[in-house]
């Protein structure tokens, strides 16, 4: 089931993840000559269009709810031991009802015959991915021997490199590792529960583009993969305006 309460697991998770070794800890020394900082702006042309890595997800995520309904239509058919309630069969229950990852989807009559669920609504890789496309255009990267920063305008994510730490996830908690690999900045995070992600960032040979590498899963689908690539610019994010305040 992709829609889980861990609420009762997060103090063993957290206490088990804190004892984890650290042998895979990216460096915190950073390569000579190798400076990620600066204002970024995304090149939508150069990089994947995370549209049709979601499309190719929800299709995968269509044929997996289609063999649950499957099965357990054939279960309740020879005797309902696999149905819902039922103790055999082993049959994954369908994904509960949630607000869903981008709405509705038109059903099969077009705009005016209904609307159905949509199957990623409930998984947790497409939720890690919306969060990714969410940070928009613009990146501020500031870095320096003990700190990268990565500034959004809306949000900014902050990492020490070669430190390891557990941090929240959708589904709990992870182990999370940052730091040096190469050329390249690391940044691992493991869930206890749900799917892992490793995101890095590079330069590309003549230091005029940042290239982030975003890898999630695999979990509830197969692992996915998205690059994104950013052009230097004298641009920098956008501020959301302050929140109004009454006398």
């Amino acid at each position: 089931m992709w829609n889980v309460n861990a609420t009762r697991l997060l103090a063993p998770a957290a206490a088990a993840l804190a004892l984890a070794g650290c042998a895979d800890t990216p460096k915190a020394e950073a390569p000579a000559g190798v400076m990620l900082a600066g204002n970024w702006k995304l090149d939508h042309a150069a990089s994947d269009d995370p549209q049709k890595v979601l499309d190719k997800m929800r299709e995968q995520a269509r044929k997996i709810i289609q063999r649950q309904t499957d099965a357990m239509a054939r279960a309740a058919g020879a005797g309902g031991s696999g149905g819902p309630g039922g103790s055999g069969g082993g049959v994954p229950p369908l994904p509960d009802q949630s607000p869903t990852l981008g709405g509705d989807e038109p059903g099969p009559g077009g705009p005016h015959g209904g609307r159905r669920r949509d199957p990623l609504q409930n998984s947790p890789m497409a939720h890690a991915l919306s969060k990714v496309i969410a940070r928009g255009d613009y990146l501020t990267l500031r870095q320096s021997s003990d700190e990268l920063q990565l500034d959004y305008g809306t949000t900014q994510r902050s990492y020490t490199p070669g430190a390891r730490s557990v941090v929240s996830a959708e589904m709990g908690v992870a182990d999370q590792t940052s730091g040096w690999d190469g050329r390249q900045y690391l940044i691992k995070i493991k869930a206890q529960l749900g799917p892992n992600i490793i995101e890095s960032y590079a330069l590309s040979p003549d230091g005029s583009h940042l290239i982030n590498k975003v890898h999630i899963g695999p979990a509830e689908l197969p692992a996915i993969d998205l690059t994104r690539i950013y052009d230097r610019t004298n641009e920098t994010a956008p501020r959301a305006p302050p929140a109004p305040t009454s006398d």
